[in-house]
């Protein structure tokens, strides 16, 4: 089995385990013959909200993971700490890797509006997610979506490419 390179133009759609159009559903391995047992199958419904990421070149995520952490402490002194900033990374993460999303509704039923704005790291220019973007999305799916992030922005098997993990339905 070989390894799979990934790729930074692709993009794929992504909708919430916290979508209530996104069930779970107990159905016939095989409708013809029922004989074949059930299986439990991931069902999107009409008017999911649809996250359009794509993942994350290497140099974004070296700059997000290294500007997660810091290091301090007392010259001359075994005092050493570090600090994570979990949802700063989740929130770089998504702010990089999100270009679109559908049937995104604000409390008074309106489409949100997906803004963007040019970022610049490592001398590298990126369109991105503005600030009212994210802001419209919440800490807790801004950490959800950071996740799927993650996981589509490394290399991966021929085998896991080619898996249910591997697509939209994975969470």
């Amino acid at each position: 089995m070989a390894l799979v390179a990934m790729t930074t133009s692709d993009t794929v759609e992504y909708v919430s385990g916290r979508n209530p159009a996104k069930t779970r559903q107990t159905v016939f391995a095989d409708p013809s013959d029922p004989s074949k047992g059930t299986v439990v199958k991931t069902v999107i419904g009409e008017g999911a909200t649809v996250f359009v990421l794509k993942p994350l070149d290497v140099f974004l995520m070296s700059w997000i993971y290294d500007n997660a952490s810091a290091l301090s402490g007392k010259q001359g002194s075994d005092e050493v700490g570090i600090q994570t900033r979990v949802n700063q990374t989740n929130l770089d993460a998504v702010r990089f890797s999100l270009t679109g999303f559908r049937n995104f509704m604000d409390a008074k039923g309106n489409h949100v509006l997906f803004k963007t704005k040019k970022a610049v790291v490592a001398g590298r220019e990126y369109t991105v997610a503005d600030d009212d973007t994210l802001s419209s999305l919440g800490l807790k799916l801004i950490s959800e979506l950071a996740d799927h992030v993650k996981l589509i922005s490394d290399v991966s098997t021929a085998e896991e490419k080619n898996s249910a993990g591997a697509s939209q339905q994975s969470a």
